[in-house]
């Protein structure tokens, strides 16, 4: 059963700050709450649209371009310039492991645990392909982690009908290893097989993955992976280890009404060639799919995913042509790169970690305040002679607003997709939780959330006051993993005078739970949503009932 309770403004908001402060096991958050709690850089803003745009620099024999400047570069968005308002240069010595807070036993926290100028992530598909190019996949992958120890923090995701965790962020290739050869895909009927793969034994053309069930569940979990990996600052390189589907992320009759025919030739040859999907373009799937189609793309964009498609088919006797278009394309308009027709995978892999961890980020704020959700085409121009410019061509002008409604309303499904036990954790949104078990003076299970202030969105109002909408949500998972034994939310609508505002900037946003359990063992997901922005932060705490 699930309980939702609201609590009203500021009133009760420092009364809940001064209490939360007294409560039981809340002195381990306050003696952490400056060092304990991630704190961000930067205070959320709604209804803002900052453009961020990754650029990978190579000269012409492809070794990287480390010593350009912000006024070598300019950003020409639709044609028109625009005024870069940040400038940063990435590379691997930057990477370090965060020092983690000392915390009391019963506390946890969804605090990253690395900085990194770029993060790596390993999407093992299970969704799209035959169970030999997932064997050999897998082989290949087990190949890479065995080559050594890493520079750069990798996880491991699997595609299937959920994105499944297969190891969080860490350089450690061992335990990387060890899950990925525990790691078993689960069985699916080969959707490889045609007339022509019977007609000879030396030649499939069959087109690949055109079932519609798998490309939607393919779109939607990409769409998942991309919110949680917004959660992390940077680049996120996303090596997806696919033989991939027919359906272009990036359709070019959008690109074709903003783009100019030189930008557009220079387009096609920086993805190997002109597309051939303009008949899927206006073919049923594609209808079917557009808005989600748009959608994951500018979340894979929103999120700062450069996409590293490599085909898990190699040099097999399967043609799939279209596929292996459909991963340049994702490449060439989020900035990677694809690797196709090659029989060492692993080899790919170490190269998309590489090529992906020099890089320059140009921020800026689109002179064009026109929301209309049209695709605005991005250009990247240096005057240095000789040196090649990789990022992301573009994103889709949608009102922030409009979006934030969108995904409101999607918010329930969202949500308990993030509370499921064994989803992969949010960082979105950064907190510590105290769990306290039930003592002699309270019958339930207490659990104190600490917020990061920084990571959550205030609105300056004609009233003189920071709003901010949190909500709080614990779900109890006893020995039944699949579904929670309780489940409940709270949501504060906080109006904070400019002192109170200042004060709880230096330390942390409060908000308190309270359960009631059967003797046992469980482990809590505990959750807070930033119900301005839609953001979520997620982790696990155990805690026993005697």
């Amino acid at each position: 059963m699930r309980f939702t309770q609201a609590i009203r403004p500021l009133s009760i908001f420092i009364t809940l700050l001064l209490a939360c402060a007294l409560s039981p096991g809340t002195d381990v958050l306050a003696q952490n709450s400056q060092e304990g709690v991630y704190q961000s850089q930067e205070v959320l803003r709604a209804n803002t649209r900052l453009v961020v745009v990754d650029v990978v620099a190579t000269e012409n024999k492809g070794q990287p371009v480390k010593d350009l400047r912000a006024q070598d570069f300019t950003v020409l968005e639709n044609g028109t310039q625009q005024k870069i308002s940040d400038f940063t240069f990435h590379h691997p010595g930057e990477s370090e492991v965060l020092p983690q807070p000392k915390l009391a036993p019963n506390v946890v926290s969804n605090a990253p645990q690395f900085r990194s100028g770029s993060l790596n992530v390993v999407l093992f598909d299970s969704v799209n392909g035959d169970l030999t190019a997932h064997a050999y996949a897998k082989d290949q992958l087990v190949q890479f982690l065995s080559s050594g120890e890493l520079g750069q923090p990798l996880a491991i995701f699997a595609l299937q009908s959920q994105i499944k965790l297969l190891h969080d962020f860490t350089t450690d290739s061992a335990a990387l290893k060890e899950s990925v050869q525990h790691y078993k895909p689960p069985v699916q009927s080969s959707q490889t097989e045609s007339l022509e793969s019977r007609a000879s034994a030396f030649s499939n053309q069959g087109n690949y993955h055109t079932n519609e069930r798998d490309i939607e569940t393919t779109l939607n979990q990409l769409n998942a992976l991309a919110k949680i990996l917004k959660g992390y600052p940077g680049r996120k390189n996303l090596i997806w280890l696919s033989e991939s589907f027919p359906l272009s992320l990036f359709p070019e009759t959008t690109l074709r009404s903003s783009m100019s025919g030189q930008d557009l030739r220079s387009a096609e040859t920086s993805s190997g060639g002109p597309s051939t999907f303009e008949n899927l373009q206006t073919s049923a799937p594609f209808k079917s799919y557009a808005a989600l189609v748009r959608k994951v793309a500018d979340a894979l964009m929103d999120a700062q995913v450069a996409v590293y498609p490599v085909d898990a088919g190699a040099l097999g006797r399967d043609s799939h042509l279209a596929a292996q278009h459909t991963m340049n394309d994702v490449a060439a308009w989020t900035g990677g790169e694809a690797f196709i027709n090659r029989n060492d995978l692993a080899a790919s892999m170490r190269t998309s970690i590489d090529d992906g961890s020099i890089y320059y980020t140009l921020e800026y704020y689109p002179s064009n305040k026109k929301w209309n959700g049209e695709f605005r085409s991005i250009q990247v121009k240096t005057d240095r002679p000789g040196v090649k410019l990789r990022y992301r061509l573009g994103y889709y002008a949608v009102d922030p607003e409009k979006l934030n409604k969108e995904e409101s309303d999607k918010l329930a499904e969202t949500v308990s997709r993030a509370m499921e036990f064994d989803t992969p954790s949010y960082t979105a949104v950064r907190f510590q939780a105290g769990v306290m078990p039930p003592s002699e003076k309270n019958k339930k299970v207490v659990v104190n959330f600490a917020i990061d202030p920084h990571s959550l969105s205030f609105e300056h109002r004609s009233d003189g006051l920071e709003h901010a909408k949190v909500g709080c949500v614990v779900w109890a998972y006893g020995k039944d993993k699949e579904k929670p034994t309780m489940s409940k939310e709270v949501t504060q609508d906080a109006g904070l005078k400019p002192d109170v505002y200042k004060q709880l900037m230096s330390q942390y946003f409060p908000c308190k739970q309270e359960i009631d359990l059967k003797p046992g063992n469980y482990t809590l997901r505990l959750a807070v949503i930033d119900r301005t922005t839609n953001l979520i932060g997620t982790a696990n705490a155990p805690v026993t009932i005697p």
